[in-house]
């Protein structure tokens, strides 16, 4: 636990997994800027993790209206307690009920199906007799287990079913035993559905508090390509391949698993937030009520941008020829540099002075950041691309002509909006907002134009074409560039953006609070935070 003051119960607890304050950029830009736009509320942090790591540090200095933080590590094994070998009570035959139903068919994620998870994650929460792993191996849990591999997963490998099941299954475990160190608040906000999104349904039925989800980017959209392309998930050919039901039953256990908790988020949240129309309409079709949605993108503060505008402004002044492209991110697959490097090789067979300046982290995928240095010189372009590691905004966008942007899936990107603000223009994949973000969206008015280029996920030619064009006519790119500056001032300016986040928060703390399950959440921890 860390935070900047004694406990009290804050206004706003915020459920995060993955990213602040351990990461930096996207979902964790944003969540610093809400916590510091509002100094008179008290917020409390909810961080969920997949393993310890004792050399990892904050990226960020906490706010000081950050009361508590409270850690918890899904798959961390030194906290594992075997127990003892003794059969289960006989109270437990209840869980063994509900992991059948789970393991069979999976909750659709009604409200019937929260009720019936609530008894179970209280009595997890509330019985510390027994361990998972007293749970996991005892024999009548062994028959659940068979019975449903041989009903419904029998060509998959039993190894292979059986841990998958319990990587299903001891995630959720955990979170019950951690529902009594989940910060009292007003308002609970998670980040994304997912665990984070389970926690916040959870909590909000027990307390009778309102839950609140912005959704960045669609969770159970990206973790269904996780499981397409993931070697996580071994299974063997089926012995009846069906043309209708190319996953393997695993695969589409898993992507049911998210389904159920995605659902039980969107059901249980009061309002849900969603950066832009296309992603609305994507959490609709994933069992988000259209009543409930409310539309508020990222937004950043465009005056400071400006003087990094007229160096930018400067530069090109005095090097007209300039052709440097820019990439201002995490080196990580999901962004998908390989392509970008591909690309870049395309260009610099027509454009030999061009360069390509990567800047952003590379410590979170270290083999994807080493694949990419040896594609670099295969491609033998290392007099023409430049890993700069991790850097300042200021630093970096004043040297760019163009920003790419290869990912194979976004939200709305913080550094779109920079760039703009700093009169870069972008050429992007088709992938979140970045095609409203570039080309505007249908009520713009007054129409200003493309800000920059929109190109096909993974389609090298297509990449290298749009920035050769913008970086050999400069025309274009000062419209492209006027155009983005605008857009980033007229409609992505941080001001209406908290201004909206402000009357949502104000509203929920001041609404009645729904009947809890129960009057408060027996056993909820009482220990006094560290300093940060």
């Amino acid at each position: 636990m860390a935070a900047n003051e004694t406990r009290s119960t804050a206004d706003i607890c915020l459920l995060l997994e993955g990213t602040y304050p351990y990461v930096s950029g996207g979902v964790s830009t944003w969540v610093h800027q809400i916590i510091n736009a509002y100094p008179e509320w008290k917020f409390a942090i909810f961080y969920i993790g997949g393993q310890p790591d004792p050399k990892a540090e904050y990226r960020y200095q906490i706010p000081t209206n950050v009361v508590q933080i409270e850690e918890l590590y899904l798959f961390d094994s030194t906290t594992a307690a075997r127990g003892s070998n003794a059969p289960l009570p006989a109270n437990w035959s209840v869980f063994r009920t509900a992991l059948r139903k789970l393991l069979v068919r999976l909750p659709d994620g009604s409200r019937n199906d929260l009720d019936m998870l609530l008894p179970l994650v209280k009595h997890i929460s509330n019985d510390e007799s027994v361990s998972f792993d007293q749970f996991w191996h005892d024999r009548e849990t062994w028959a659940v287990l068979h019975e449903v591999y041989t009903r419904y997963a029998a060509d998959d490998s039993f190894l292979h079913f059986f841990w998958a099941c319990r990587y299903l299954v001891e995630p959720l475990w955990k979170l019950a035993k951690s529902i009594n160190r989940i910060p009292e608040a007003k308002i609970y906000h998670s980040a994304c559905t997912g665990y984070a999104g389970f926690v916040g349904a959870v909590i909000s039925r027990l307390t009778g508090k309102p839950l609140l989800l912005t959704e960045h980017g669609i969770y159970l959209k990206e973790r269904i390509t996780d499981i397409y392309r993931s070697a996580w998930i071994p299974e063997f050919p089926p012995q009846r391949p069906l043309l209708t039901e190319p996953l393997g039953s695993l695969r589409r256990m898993w992507i049911r698993f998210f389904d159920v908790l995605g659902r039980l988020c969107y059901h249980s949240s009061a309002d849900i937030v969603s950066l832009f129309g296309k992603n609305a309409r994507v959490q609709e079709h994933f069992g988000a009520e259209s009543e409930k949605i409310t539309i508020i993108p990222n937004g950043i503060a465009t005056e400071p941008c400006e003087v990094l505008f007229e160096a930018r402004r400067q530069r090109q002044a005095e090097n007209p020829q300039s052709c440097v492209v820019g990439f201002l991110g995490r080196v990580v697959s999901i962004k998908d540099v390989k392509t970008l490097l591909r690309s870049a090789r395309l260009v610099c067979d027509q454009l030999p002075h061009a360069r390509f300046i990567i800047a952003g982290p590379t410590a979170e995928e270290p083999e994807y950041y080493q694949e990419c240095l040896d594609l670099t010189e295969q491609l033998g372009l290392n007099t023409n691309v430049e890993f700069l590691g991790l850097m300042k905004r200021d630093e970096v966008l004043p040297l760019m002509d163009v920003m790419v942007l290869t990912s194979i899936s976004e939200g709305l990107p913080f550094v779109a909006l920079e760039s703009f603000a700093t009169g870069v223009p972008i050429v992007s994949t088709d992938v979140g907002a970045c095609r409203e973000l570039i080309e505007g969206r249908a009520d713009e008015t007054p129409p200003l134009g493309a800000a920059g280029l929109v190109t096909e996920i993974g389609n090298t030619d297509q990449i290298a074409r749009a920035l050769i064009q913008i970086l050999t006519d400069q025309k274009l790119q000062t419209r492209m560039s006027e155009a983005g500056r605008s857009r980033a001032r007229d409609h992505y300016h941080e001001r209406h953006i908290l201004a909206s986040y402000r009357q949502l928060y104000q509203k929920l703390i001041d609404s009645p609070p729904r009947k809890a399950t129960r009057e408060s959440v027996v056993g909820r921890s009482r220990q006094q935070p560290a300093s940060a």
